[in-house]
């Protein structure tokens, strides 16, 4: 083995977050101390010299030299991002496993295993929805490239029903998550904002055939829409108004922009007490919200969403009378 290939494989040691001493390279391959050592300084001088993010360390402690790279995360952030990654139950297990892996080789060994280890029972309990019995990451890849070069694609879409799988066209805008699934909004000439969940596509092919272009007043602004969101986003937006009396903040936290309807204590207090919020969404969405909430709520405005909860309320009823 000649000097360069013993330096530079020196180097992938480190680059694979080994801690190295002199002596131990020196028995590994086979030359004397003093040129290992040797081999390290250039190594430094090297590294010293270059662009490359990393910051050659040499503790005195334990008599090791290491790579530490200069952008990696803090071990909390990764323990952050885990815990939620695994909380959203979105992807199957191997892919979650990947993730992870990924993500703890951003952060040293030492804390890589002890970030492993608070998440190990979460992770050994893990079930993931229906969407991730496919593989989602190379969908994310795939669509985020179409995205990127305003591909048009015809495509065919399984439907909630489950009845009928259905041939379409459109142009994929934008990608976002929410509720366990990842969706993609796509744009035609007959709807320039329809949603599909990323996991329900069929064969997808990009087509020359058609070639769809976005207007850019039609262009949707993805984070105003998923405020507006809530589990579907089928039927018009909506601004609504309702008196709760669960704690105000759960609601807000919920709904986002939604803020409390300013009232005085007598006001409230002839009303039954709580406070009056205001907030914006999409027809379908907001009515399974309201529903969800019992009787902590009642929706004062639009009166065409009250008459809907009314006749949910009166249909669910219906189902537990004998």
């Amino acid at each position: 083995m000649t000097n360069t290939e013993r330096i530079i494989n020196v180097f992938i040691d480190l680059l694979h977050g080994d801690e190295l001493t002199p002596e131990a390279l020196a028995a590994k391959y086979q030359v004397t101390t003093r040129t290992a050592q040797r081999d390290l300084g250039s190594l430094r001088d090297l590294l010293q010299k270059s662009e490359l993010k990393y910051v050659y360390q040499h503790d005195m402690k334990t008599k090791t030299y290491a790579l530490r790279a200069m952008n990696q995360l803090t071990p909390a952030t990764v323990l952050a991002i885990l815990k939620q990654l695994i909380g959203t139950r979105a992807f199957g297990k191997p892919e979650l496993d990947q993730i992870s892996n990924e993500l703890l080789d951003l952060i040293e060994p030492t804390a890589a295993s002890q970030v492993r280890k608070l998440c190990a029972t979460t992770r050994a309990q893990y079930v993931p929805v229906s969407a991730g019995e496919k593989a989602l990451l190379p969908r994310l890849q795939q669509f985020s490239e179409w995205i990127a070069s305003q591909t048009t694609l015809t495509f065919t879409y399984e439907h909630s029903d489950r009845r009928h799988v259905q041939s379409e066209v459109g142009l994929p805008i934008s990608l976002y998550f929410s509720d366990f699934y990842f969706y993609v909004i796509m744009y035609s000439n007959q709807d320039p904002r329809r949603v599909y969940r990323l996991d329900r596509f069929k064969a997808i092919q990009p087509t020359q055939d058609v070639k769809l272009k976005l207007k850019l007043a039609e262009k949707t602004d993805e984070g105003d829409f998923m405020n507006k969101t809530y589990l579907l986003h089928g039927g018009n937006e909506t601004t609504y108004r309702f008196r709760y009396w669960g704690l105000p903040q759960t609601a807000l936290d919920r709904l986002p922009h939604s803020h409390v309807v300013p009232e005085t204590k007598k006001v409230a207090a002839a009303n039954g007490g709580g406070v009056v919020i205001e907030a914006n969404g999409f027809e379908q969405g907001t009515l399974l919200w309201v529903l969800s909430q019992g009787t902590t709520i009642k929706v004062l405005a639009p009166a065409s969403l009250v008459a809907k909860v009314k006749q949910e309320l009166t249909r669910t009823l219906a189902q537990y009378q004998e």
